[in-house]
């Protein structure tokens, strides 16, 4: 029989590893979203370290630890990953002698997480899957502030999306053509991009202000906090919010999903996970 299976290994290659499962137990007591991970609720909830890396690193060398839980109504996710500088401006404004200049040297540190929502769920961006993403993003400088993430949808597509629905078309890893669209959900999102002062203020001015959110793009609560070489990064969101560019969590029901993580906001270096399970408890 360990023959058989060394063969099959051979042949077939190695067995799929089952995609791990981050469970949220069910309190009655919801945690207050400060940034902070000392409430009752945090402690009894069951610990998961998602592996994250580079797009298709064999062997990830960094982690993020998560935990989740929910009342009945509303599900928190808590993620917590190393990040030695804190890095909350975002091309802030600064005084350059006689006008504002964008200073792009500064980049907030950021996270997201994205829920299947239509579609065959794959971790990669580039894997040219046609899906639609329920996708929630915190930044240190553009969101933290006003207490919400930006809640929007990433769109997979073989064909470009309908006006008016900016894309941009990308490669796939094989070298096929594919669709990428990510708008922010329907009403006023969390913060707004403003133009440089004629006049002078202060020295550094945020490029980037907050805002009220409204409708759907008011669904998730995000606050994140940076202490000991450490983001606490604390999510909340009713688990049906009855908007359809939402995933709704269920009991009883698993969901796809994967995180990324970014040192000061780069781009193409970012570090994602593989595939993980939501399970509601």
């Amino acid at each position: 029989m360990k023959l058989l299976a060394a063969l099959l290994v051979v042949v077939l290659g190695a067995p799929v590893q089952p995609a791990p499962e981050l469970v949220a137990s069910k309190v009655a007591k919801l945690p207050v979203i400060d940034g902070k991970a000392d409430d009752d609720a945090w402690k009894s909830a069951k610990e998961l370290k998602v592996p994250i890396d580079e797009p298709l690193e064999e062997k990830p060398k960094k982690s993020v630890t998560m935990k989740a839980v929910h009342d009945g109504d509303s599900i928190c996710i808590l993620m917590v990953w190393e990040d030695a500088d804190k890095n909350d401006q975002h091309c802030p404004f600064v005084w350059k002698g006689t006008a504002y200049e964008e200073d792009g040297e500064k980049a907030e540190d950021f996270c997201s997480i994205g829920f299947a929502l239509t579609g065959k769920f794959d971790s990669d961006m580039k894997a040219g899957v046609v899906s639609t993403w329920d996708v929630w993003e915190w930044g240190a400088a553009r969101t933290n502030a006003s207490g919400y993430a930006l809640d929007r949808t990433h769109i997979f597509s073989k064909t470009k999306p309908a006006d008016p629905i900016k894309s941009k078309k990308m490669t796939d890893r094989n070298q096929e053509p594919i669709f990428f669209a990510h708008p922010v959900d329907e009403g006023t999102p969390c913060y707004k991009k403003i133009d440089a002062p004629e006049k002078k203020g202060a020295e550094v001015i945020p490029q980037y202000v907050t805002q009220t959110p409204t409708g759907s793009a008011a669904d998730v609560q995000a606050k994140g906090e940076w202490a000991g070489g450490k983001w606490t990064v604390e999510f909340k969101r009713k688990l049906n919010t009855g908007h359809k560019d939402d995933t709704v969590f269920a009991a009883g029901k698993g969901v796809e999903f994967a995180i990324a993580t970014f040192d000061k906001c780069e781009k193409g270096d970012h570090l994602v996970s593989r595939t993980v399970v939501l399970k509601i408890q």
